[in-house]
């Protein structure tokens, strides 16, 4: 065979390599593109409207209606999909609130424990919140492809779910397997900074979050008062319209008016803080803890590894072979969850920078803007007020 005949095979498996280095290298585009339309309350049954585009094939869009324990069984079919390991699930929201009992408790936690009102259902918070699950699943190269993602968006009958057992049993074992592998000193100083890290950053975001949801519930306390003191101004208002009383009913007529602009004011405060800080601190309150599990994960396949070493040190000749099987297949589980978990690491701290940078400067410019409305609102108040002829006879 000459050197021309063999050249095209040369070339041609090249050409595949450079192909699938190519498609390695390639960010992974999504398959989906995913929106929460809505929610509709049946009974105790909060139904999710979930309208899904398939980008790979001719923008085909499919809507499906999904309940809370749907997107349940979705992230533990998830969590048993193979060579996911090393993966930072998207944390999943917490259940909605529909009874009348749950709202009541809620409404008493924001608006304190004397108040007699109680919120109204927020389920476009629980979409926004189970809307931004599900973008972080099918942005995931790992997850976003699977067969159990494809059948929740794209079939109109939910999938069958198990009852899932969260007994207190296995949180219990849970616990003391934490308690027992958690403090296992790690082989890599980088994971071991990273452990250390997730430790207290889970315990600092779920503690910010906690007091930007105080300070959230603080103002809409004031606004409760405000809406209080207004409906006291007005139904304090005399029934005489004539000489110092009609004054005096203007008087608390506009001042009346003010307090409810400033009622406003805070109401849109309060709005804004948590749809950009709020929401994000939320987040990242949970996907914190979703790291930390993650890495929990990869410390006891490292606490397996050592455990298939030592039993190797300790072996007899004839049981050398299976504990030396044995520590390959720990050395590659462990070898293999960190290559992902190294990846997940730095791509989970760039965009928790990124959308962390994002909210602030979208909480800033709320800030700023609300002040300067409620400012031109009760900049004409007092306008009015000052005009107003208030000379007594």
């Amino acid at each position: 065979m000459s050197d021309s005949d063999e050249k095209p095979e040369h070339q041609k498996e090249n050409g595949e390599m450079n192909r699938e280095e190519e498609i390695r290298l390639k960010p992974f585009q999504p398959w989906y593109s995913v929106q929460i339309k809505g929610a509709s309350k049946n009974g105790e049954v909060v139904m999710f409207q979930i309208t899904t585009v398939k980008l790979e094939q001719c923008k085909e869009e499919v809507e499906v209606d999904r309940q809370y324990e749907d997107f349940e069984w979705l992230q533990h079919c998830l969590n048993i999909v193979p060579n996911v390991k090393g993966v930072i699930f998207p944390p999943l929201p917490d259940r909605p609130i529909v009874s009348a009992a749950e709202a009541e408790a809620k409404s008493r936690k924001q608006l304190g424990t004397a108040s007699k009102n109680i919120k109204g259902d927020e389920f476009h918070k629980d979409c926004r919140k189970l809307e931004k699950y599900l973008q972080g699943i099918v942005r995931h190269e790992a997850i976003g492809k699977c067969e159990a993602l494809s059948n929740f968006l794209t079939k109109k009958e939910p999938p069958v779910r198990a009852k899932l057992k969260k007994g207190i049993l296995s949180n219990l074992s849970r616990a003391v397997d934490g308690v027992r592998k958690g403090g296992h000193k790690d082989i890599d100083e980088m994971f071991q900074k990273e452990r250390d890290l997730a430790n207290d950053m889970q315990k600092i975001a779920k503690e910010t979050s906690l007091n930007f949801d105080t300070m959230v519930n603080s103002l809409c306390r004031i606004s409760m008062a405000c809406n209080h003191l207004s409906t006291a101004l007005c139904l304090g208002m005399s029934a005489e319209d004539n000489g110092a009383s009609a004054i005096i009913n203007k008087l608390q007529v506009e001042f009346a008016k003010s307090i409810d602009h400033y009622g406003y004011a805070v109401d849109v405060c309060t709005a804004n803080d948590e749809n950009t800080l709020g929401f994000h601190l939320d987040l990242y309150s949970r996907y914190c803890l979703s790291c930390k599990e993650m890495l929990f994960e990869r410390t006891c396949a490292l606490v397996q590894f050592d455990n298939a070493s030592k039993t190797l040190e300790k072996a007899k000749p004839l049981k050398k072979p299976m504990a030396e099987a044995a520590k390959e297949d720990a050395e590659k589980e462990l070898n293999a969850i960190s290559e992902v978990a190294k990846k997940e690491i730095t791509k989970f701290h760039q965009q928790r920078t990124l959308d962390f940078q994002k909210s602030l400067i979208l909480y800033a410019e709320a800030k700023v803007k609300a002040a300067r409305d409620v400012y031109a609102l009760l900049a004409k108040d007092v306008s009015t007020i000052k005009q107003m002829d208030v000379e007594f006879d």
